[in-house]
């Protein structure tokens, strides 16, 4: 029987794994990584156990011991996780666990590479991706090289662990807003992304590539409206051909296997599509792809061999699908004048509120299934 181990945090993703291994017929085993107690006990009727792994123990060879030791005793086949990190120190160590568990993820040595959004953009350019006016900056003296024009500007770091503190996204208005933040960094290892910021929707390109080169699947979705820099809502849109094209071809150069995910920023009326970035793992709307037919962790488990084949994509009649939980916090962040101008669409907070209560009506939630009420209960009444 194929047994899997998945190290995640708590969230819609682990109940969407859980789901999906129970469909297949899969054991499901979960490491939850945590200081404080088991939070994920009852997470869903799918996963068969649930355990605590400290965060400390990751990136450390005792956790790999630890963990090494938990798969053998399981008789776990497969090994997968959420975070980058996790997935490069289970890369980097993947001798620890193979042959008798597969560790589901790409080289180490790919995977690190792919997490440089210098890198991602690079070959982003070869494969004749769209890219924004990008501007590498490290130091405050580096503002003085962006002309006016391009103000405001959205930042991203090009490594999560190159710069500190840690930011995934910030807005500067003008020159001076620039310099004060990158005076306030206390470091920075590698170049900040600098580009234009243009208030439009996102499109989500979701695929998963076998060991043997083959995408299994690819779909794409229509992001019409995102809060804390996230989606908050998506629903299927066609995959123009070009793009698709473009999509292998970049997965193909990049040596991506498992699971992937491209961002774009998309102009619906000029059907242009300006290249973000490439996430190399699950993503933080697994729930509402899988729950529109797209269904990533058996996708997943097939890329690698884990299960011998995973079902066809099933087309749905639901049109958008969001977190309904996530929409009642953004109902309250509108109604407390707390969004900012990276919240999509650029209205009114009242505009907003009424767009959130419309979805709350009529959008399907990602989460809720009536053949898992428990694990439904327990991510919208938060996790406990």
């Amino acid at each position: 029987m194929t047994r899997v181990l998945i190290l995640a945090h708590c969230g819609p993703g682990i109940l969407t794994v859980a789901r999906s291994c129970r469909r297949q017929g899969v054991e499901l085993h979960l490491l939850h990584v945590s200081r404080g107690k088991n939070r994920c006990r009852s997470c869903s009727v799918g996963a068969t156990d649930v355990a605590i792994f400290s965060p400390d123990l990751i990136g450390t060879p005792p956790g790999i011991d630890t963990l090494a030791k938990h798969a053998a005793r399981i008789g776990a086949t497969a090994l997968i996780a959420f975070c980058d990190n996790e997935l490069v120190w289970l890369a980097e160590h993947r001798q620890a666990f193979e042959p008798s568990c597969k560790v589901l993820v790409q080289s180490s040595v790919s995977l690190s590479q792919l997490l440089s959004k210098c890198y991602q953009l690079e070959i982003a350019r070869k494969v004749g991706f769209q890219v924004l006016p990008t501007f590498l900056l490290v130091e405050a003296g580096d503002a003085d090289r962006v002309p006016d024009s391009a103000f405001p500007l959205v930042l991203r770091p090009n490594c999560a662990e190159d710069v500190k503190p840690y930011f995934k996204v910030r807005l500067t208005k003008s020159r001076v807003q620039l310099q004060d933040f990158l005076q306030e960094l206390q470091f920075v290892r590698s170049p900040i992304i600098a580009q234009p910021f243009m208030d439009l929707p996102n499109l989500i390109i979701h695929g998963v590539r076998s060991t043997d080169g083959r995408v299994l699947a690819s779909r794409s979705y229509f992001v019409s409206h995102k809060f804390e820099g996230v989606s908050l809502s998506i629903e299927p849109h066609p995959l123009p051909e070009q793009m698709e094209h473009m999509c292998l071809e970049f997965v193909r150069q990049a040596g991506v296997t498992g699971c992937y995910h491209f961002e774009f920023l998309f102009s619906p009326e000029k059907k242009l599509a300006y290249f973000l970035e490439i996430n190399i793992r699950m993503s933080g709307i697994t729930d509402k792809v899988t729950k529109l037919g797209f269904d990533e962790p058996s996708l997943l488990l097939q890329a690698y061999r884990a299960i011998p084949h995973a079902p066809m994509f099933q087309e749905t009649n639901r049109s958008r699908v969001v977190n309904k939980r996530t929409l009642l916090r953004h109902i309250l962040w509108a109604a407390r004048g707390k969004l900012t101008e990276l919240d999509y669409p650029s209205v009114s907070p009242l505009r907003h509120i009424l767009y959130s209560c419309r979805d709350l009506l009529l959008a399907k939630d990602s989460v809720f299934d009536w053949r898992d009420l428990r694990g439904s209960f327990w991510v919208h009444l938060g996790q406990r």
